[in-house]
């Protein structure tokens, strides 16, 4: 089975590649997931098989509920009065559904939040996700997702 392990700057390449593929043009370029992993590596996580394939990733930072980053762009900082911890992508390949990885991810993201004294997971779900986050304990709320597509979802829970 595979495992969450901290992601690490040379993931960055193998994040992007998965990302491309999954996510599409949501994908972002590998020096964003590199400077996301440099500012918030404790919630940066890479999901992995025996030999350390890159099987998923999470990339999740400390932000400002409502208030997403857009996408394709550098971050810079983190803000200093954070109020969620954005979940900014959540990827798992075809091979490793169904293995319950995100429900696995969870909890070390609540930790991690909670540890900053965050109350709130964030995030914003595309292409139909959001009734699979419904069902992670995500309640769509309004604003946040304007930028992202139509059908994107802006979503919260307490950590």
């Amino acid at each position: 089975m595979a495992d969450w392990r901290p992601a690490v700057a040379s993931d960055a390449t193998a994040i992007a590649a998965l990302a491309r593929a999954e996510l599409g043009d949501y994908g972002e370029a590998a020096e964003l997931y590199a400077e996301r992993i440099a500012l918030a590596p404790d919630g940066c996580w890479v999901l992995v098989d025996e030999a350390d394939t890159i099987l998923g990733h999470c990339i999740s930072h400390p932000w400002v509920r409502r208030a997403p980053p857009a996408m394709h762009t550098r971050l810079g900082t983190l803000p200093s009065r954070a109020d969620c911890w954005y979940l900014h992508d959540v990827v798992v390949a075809p091979q490793a559904r169904g293995t319950k990885a995100v429900e696995r991810l969870l909890p070390i993201l609540n930790a991690v939040a909670i540890s900053r004294a965050i109350p709130t997971l964030a995030l914003i779900a595309v292409g139909g996700a959001d009734r699979y986050w419904s069902r992670q304990g995500f309640v769509a709320t309004n604003g946040g997702a304007e930028g992202f597509g139509a059908d994107a979802v802006y979503m919260e829970r307490s950590a």
